[in-house]
C-alpha cells in the first residue's frame, strides 16, 4: 500500500463525526455512519464507569464523534452526546439543567429560580433502608393519600396527637369497637346517636311529664 495514501487514511480516521447508526445494548457497543463509512461495534464512552456507574445508552440518530488511535477506526471509541438539527438540545436557557426522556418525561433543575421538577413520569420509587426526611415549611398533596403503617404526629402516634380536619370525618370500626377517653367538648351543631338528636331529645321522667329538651 502507498505509505502517503495509508497515512492519509489514519489521520482522516483519527476524529471522525458521525451518527449513531445502531445501539447493541450487551455488551454495549455502537455502529457509527460517517460519511460512507459504517464502523465495527465500538464502544461509546459513559460519564462513570468504575465503582460509581452510569448506564445512558445512545440512540439511533444521536450525533456523535469517533476517535480512533493510529487511525484504525476498528479500534475507535465513540464520544455521544452532539445535538444536531434533528435532535436539538432539550433547552435554551443558561440557567437549566433538564434531562429529556423518550416518553415524555422530563427532569429540569433552574438554579436562578431554585425549582426542581420531574414531570410526565408514570410511577416514582424511593427506598431507604433507614430513614427518609422531608425538611420544607409546607407539603401539598393533590390526590388520595395510602398510609400502610403507624402514623406518628410531633413524636406522637395519631391517637396521641392532636387530630385537625376541615372536611368532616367518617370511617369503621371493624371488628373492634371505638374507645374515646377524656373530655369531649361539641360546640355549633347537633351531635346524634343512632338517630337520636342528644340536644333535642326529650323523655318521659319514671313520676311525671316529659324532660325538657337539654339546655332548655
Amino acid at each position: 500500500m502507498d505509505q502517503s495514501a495509508d497515512l492519509s487514511r489514519r489521520l482522516e480516521s483519527l476524529i471522525r463525526t458521525g451518527t449513531i447508526a445502531d445501539v447493541q445494548m450487551k455488551p454495549p457497543r455502537v455502529c457509527v455512519q460517517s460519511g460512507q463509512l459504517t464502523t465495527d461495534w465500538l464502544p461509546w464512552i459513559s460519564l462513570r464507569a468504575g465503582r460509581t456507574r452510569k448506564w445512558s445508552p445512545p440512540t439511533k440518530g444521536e450525533q456523535c464523534i469517533v476517535f480512533s488511535p493510529s487511525g484504525e477506526t476498528a479500534a475507535g471509541i465513540v464520544l455521544v452526546g452532539i445535538p444536531s438539527d434533528l435532535i436539538p438540545a432539550p433547552s435554551d436557557s443558561p440557567d437549566e439543567d433538564v434531562t429529556d426522556y423518550p416518553d415524555g418525561a422530563r427532569v429540569a433543575y433552574n438554579h436562578a429560580t431554585g425549582a426542581l421538577s420531574a414531570i410526565g413520569i408514570q410511577t416514582a420509587t424511593i427506598e431507604a433502608a433507614v430513614k427518609v426526611t422531608v425538611d420544607c415549611p409546607k407539603t401539598e398533596f393533590t390526590g388520595d393519600v395510602d398510609i400502610l403503617g403507624k402514623l406518628t404526629v410531633n413524636g406522637e402516634t395519631l391517637l396521641k396527637a392532636l387530630l385537625s380536619y376541615m372536611a368532616g370525618m367518617s370511617g369503621k370500626g371493624g371488628s373492634g369497637k371505638t374507645v374515646i377517653e377524656g373530655n369531649i367538648e361539641h360546640r355549633n351543631g347537633k351531635l346524634s346517636s343512632n338517630g337520636v338528636v342528644v340536644d333535642e331529645h326529650t323523655h318521659p321522667e319514671h313520676d311525671g311529664p316529659n324532660t325538657r329538651e337539654p339546655n332548655k
